[in-house]
């Protein structure tokens, strides 16, 4: 996405179909960055502040979402919390995300999952 986020490394024939700003939920933090969808995976890549601060990248091939769904306000003043969240629940686990328009998100990322 140029100097302030980096771009994901793709596979020869890998190719970015969707990508929308959004923030993941890391511990107790929110980590600042960009959700990338592909033909074959879901990325966030964090921007290069917050991935000198400690912010990490995240991967799931899309072969393994089981669930796409929002998560309700937590509280949690800086991961995010306060705001209900894009829920993504892979075979690793659970990662939340703050992203605008949750619904066309969720939407978006339903029809790219397998059946």
């Amino acid at each position: 996405m140029g100097w302030w986020i980096g771009s994901p490394a793709l596979g020869a024939s890998e190719n970015v179909v969707w990508r929308k700003l959004a923030n993941r939920t890391q511990g107790s933090r929110a980590v600042g960055g960009c959700l990338y969808l592909t033909e074959t995976r879901l990325l966030f890549m964090p921007t290069h502040l917050d991935a000198i601060t400690g912010g990490k990248r995240w991967e799931t091939p899309l072969a393994q979402l089981r669930s796409l769904g929002q998560q309700s306000p937590d509280g949690g003043v800086f991961s995010g919390g306060l705001r209900t969240r894009l829920r993504i629940d892979t075979d690793a686990g659970t990662e939340l995300f703050v992203i605008n328009k949750i619904d066309e998100v969720i939407a978006k990322l339903d029809t790219a999952r397998p059946s």
